[in-house]
């Protein structure tokens, strides 16, 4: 009699868990604003069969499609026609928005260039990018033309990373997969947007992107030689210039990695310390250099000011007059009644941080016994400032832009004379159009083109990745895969879940999905 093992309905039944009260949770939170915990766990019961039967019949499809890779499949890969093709497939985005997208934090980047006053609030590395070029076109007479320059830099070191991940594809699982995942890189519409944006977030997904398909191609070679450890320093190390969360996702991961692969699991840690050590040498350089103080910690802290916020807010009759005095301070100005459930934002920036670094005992005495007294008002302050993450919702709910496009120019006063950037855009009416359509509303009103955008259905693709190698007993996809997921757990900790937060992701699903040339 055929042994039934328990590994595969033990991953099924967790994952149809998670999927299941994630949808009760993000419904509640989409459609009602708050949570209902017990309905939400008798939502989830009745959900749990379904989730689980549909994990366990994809994961078992997908797991008779992975065949041995042939020698001509693997050579059948071109990088130059693979890097022309991805570059090419962005042009048509930079002249709808030329010079590029200069929104989000690109003025307070330039005001650190251009007053000297710099900070680590935003990764070094890609503020001294960024205003080089502006500055370049700045002392030339256009800035226009040092912004454009900036953009197509972005563009081809954009192009370069998703070719040399496509390269890594090739090498582990045939040039066909390879091809595939370089037409998701070119087509995908959240790509040729991004990669005309001025953001950090564009340039760290390229090298996450990277990152992630050398581990896996190290993670199943015979031997790591020198080139492919020297490629995984240096993605990782990158990766964590241009993003501080990035730091924290991989000191965990590299925790894990002896403990889920022994012996290539430790060639996998020792390369990434050595990363984070280079990435933490170069930002110690570079803030000596140009003198740069520390970012303010109310980043960190989006999660309790939420709560705080939403407390104040709700459930005022529950606190005591001490509890709403330290609440005050913190919050000066009644800064709690700008509170929006979606993003932090609008407190964070009133927040008072010195005061609460000044008694921190004192504050987070406050903190605890305000959540003794209000602990679904947390839960929900949480919940709604997540819940885009947790749930392929049916309309974009957040406050503020998915995607912003065109130029910031409100923030250049008092600081900032002479020619600015300025859009000038070949195509006026398509930028617009593209601005509403996929910027403010995050494409939710278009049909089938409008989930291509869903930050929660993209997390879900990604979870399944992840399953699905746990499922097929794949460990070494399973211990690579894992980065993915805890890098989305710094993500939860942020201030808002934007669409440029969803990027890293988007740029990883095709490195995910890549078959193994053999199940493990």
């Amino acid at each position: 009699m055929k042994r039934i093992g328990i590994r595969k309905p033990a991953v099924a039944l967790l994952g149809g868990a998670v999927y299941a009260l994630f949808a009760a949770l993000g419904r509640q939170a989409q459609h009602d604003g708050q949570s209902d915990p017990l309905r939400a766990l008798l939502v989830a019961a009745l959900l749990l069969p379904p989730f689980s039967c549909a994990l366990a019949f994809l994961s078992e499809r997908a797991g008779r499609k992975a065949r041995p890779v042939s020698l001509e499949d693997r050579e059948a890969f071109c990088a130059r026609r693979t890097f022309c093709l991805i570059f090419a497939c962005y042009v048509p985005m930079f002249l709808i928005t030329f010079p590029g997208s200069f929104a989000y934090d690109v003025p307070f980047q330039l005001r650190q260039v251009f007053t000297g006053a710099y900070s680590t609030h935003h990764p070094l590395v890609h503020t001294l990018l960024l205003g080089g070029c502006v500055a370049l076109g700045r002392a030339l007479g256009c800035v226009n033309a040092g912004a454009a320059l900036y953009t197509l830099v972005q563009m081809a070191l954009l192009a370069l990373c998703f070719t040399a991940a496509c390269a890594s594809i090739a090498r582990r699982c045939g040039g066909r997969s390879a091809f595939r995942a370089a037409l998701c890189f070119a087509l995908y519409p959240l790509h040729m947007m991004m990669a005309v944006n001025a953001t950090k977030d564009v340039l760290f997904s390229g090298c996450f992107a990277l990152l992630l398909a050398l581990s896996l191609e190290a993670a199943h070679a015979p031997h790591c030689g020198g080139g492919l450890g020297a490629g995984i320093a240096a993605a990782a190390a990158c990766s964590m210039l241009l993003r501080n969360n990035m730091l924290y996702a991989v000191l965990v991961w590299a925790a894990l990695l002896p403990l889920l692969l022994r012996r290539r699991g430790c060639r996998l840690a020792g390369l990434m310390l050595l990363a984070a050590a280079l990435a933490c040498g170069t930002n110690a350089v570079l803030s000596a250099a140009t003198g740069a103080q520390p970012g303010d910690a109310s980043e960190m802290l989006s999660w309790p000011i939420q709560q705080l916020a939403r407390a104040r807010n709700l459930n005022a009759d529950r606190l005591s007059q001490e509890e709403i005095e330290a609440m005050d301070e913190l919050m000066p100005g009644e800064a709690w009644r700008l509170y929006d459930p979606t993003i932090s934002d609008p407190v964070k920036f009133e927040f008072d941080t010195r005061r609460l670094m000044e008694d921190l005992p004192r504050y987070l005495g406050v903190y605890l016994s305000v959540g003794a007294k209000c602990p679904k008002t947390y839960f929900d302050a949480v919940l709604m400032l997540t819940y885009s993450f947790l749930y392929p919702y049916s309309e974009y709910g957040v406050s503020g832009y998915y995607l912003q496009m065109g130029v910031t120019d409100q923030y250049y006063d008092g600081w900032y004379e002479g020619e600015r950037i300025t859009s000038a855009s070949l195509f006026p009416r398509v930028l617009a159009s593209l601005s509403w359509r996929f910027g403010a509303q995050g494409a939710m009103q278009i049909p089938v083109i409008g989930w291509a955008f869903n930050m929660g259905l993209i997390v879900w693709a990604m979870l399944y990745l992840v399953l699905r190698q746990a499922y097929r007993g794949a460990w070494r996809c399973f211990a690579v895969m894992l980065l993915p997921v805890l890098l989305w757990g710094t993500f939860l900790l942020g201030p808002v879940m934007a669409g440029r937060y969803v990027y890293p992701f988007v740029c990883a699903l095709p490195v995910m999905a890549a078959q193994e040339k053999k199940a493990e």
